[in-house]
């Protein structure tokens, strides 16, 4: 198993990303489209108050959200038609 290694300054991004478990939001054929955003903002909110925090940590969460689904799409491609 290959390790994951996190740089400082995106640990705790990370660690909420980590956290979001079933806040996905999935399309007609049970693929994953994104996140359910709303569920996570009052999450947000309590993890980053700071509005600039808030916002920093929305980006990079926007970002880890970005390669999962590419991930995604890259082991599991969509069937042929």
């Amino acid at each position: 198993m290959d390790t994951l290694h996190v740089w400082p300054d995106n640990v705790r991004a990370w660690q909420f990303f980590a956290s979001i478990g079933t806040r996905w939001s999935y399309g007609p054929s049970g693929r994953p489209v994104g996140f359910r955003w709303e569920s996570l903002y009052p999450l947000l909110d309590r993890a980053a108050p700071d509005p600039d925090d808030w916002a920093e940590l929305r980006l990079h969460l926007e970002i880890m959200e970005a390669a999962a689904l590419a991930a995604y799409t890259e082991f599991f491609p969509p069937p042929k038609r």
